[in-house]
């Protein structure tokens, strides 16, 4: 009777991988794999960022923190926020972080609709293959904006294959609806990374 619930367990958690919604923490491991170097490394991601020495950012859906070692050691002077809704996820990035001993970056626990940070704080804010995951991307788009200073960047990435990846065109008019312009894009191996600028704060 065990193995059935474990076994029906398993299968509902490689569903959810192949489906729409939010990655499972329990497959992180494939996250941390090798082979995304070859699609998207952190080191590129991260020069597309154009981070500096003191910049504030905000990463929202660390999963285990693929990117978020590189972004922190990027920002010496700076900090990094690790935003994502499950625990499990943070848990397994926090002990990253302890493990290169680094001290600019903290995770915090939450819904990306709703983000718990004072208005205009971050410098930065990204997502990699994320937005399509949210329940109401506009309403979080929205909260971005309100948490990101004026002058300030929004840079999301999408590829190919996610059941959850919206198109550049999608995104276009989510994210220039509140309150930001088309800054650059930069091609990767099945998708891309395209950065924003934010020009307007967005009421309400």
């Amino acid at each position: 009777m065990k193995f059935n619930s474990s076994l029906l367990r398993w299968k509902d958690i490689f569903k959810r991988i192949a489906g729409k919604g939010i990655y499972p923490h329990e497959l992180s491991f494939l996250l941390d794999s090798p082979i995304r170097k070859l699609i998207l490394s952190p080191k590129k991601l991260v020069d597309r960022l154009h981070v500096s020495n003191n910049s504030k950012v905000l990463e929202i859906g660390s999963g285990p923190g693929y990117f978020s070692i590189e972004v922190a050691k990027r920002i010496p002077d700076g900090f990094l926020v690790l935003f994502d809704i499950q625990y499990e996820m943070l848990k397994k990035v926090s002990m990253k972080l302890e493990r290169e001993r680094i001290k600019n970056a903290i995770a915090v626990q939450g819904n990306a609709i709703i983000l718990p940070f004072n208005i205009g704080v971050f410098d930065m804010v990204f997502l990699v293959t994320v937005l399509g995951e949210v329940e109401d991307p506009n309403i979080c788009l929205h909260s971005i904006n309100k948490v990101l200073r004026v002058g300030g960047i929004l840079s999301i990435t999408e590829m190919e294959g996610d059941p959850d990846a919206l198109s550049q065109d999608e995104i276009n008019q989510l994210v220039v609806n509140n309150g930001f312009v088309f800054l650059e894009k930069y091609p990767s191996f099945k998708g891309f990374t395209v950065n924003y600028k934010k020009i307007s704060q967005c009421s309400g």
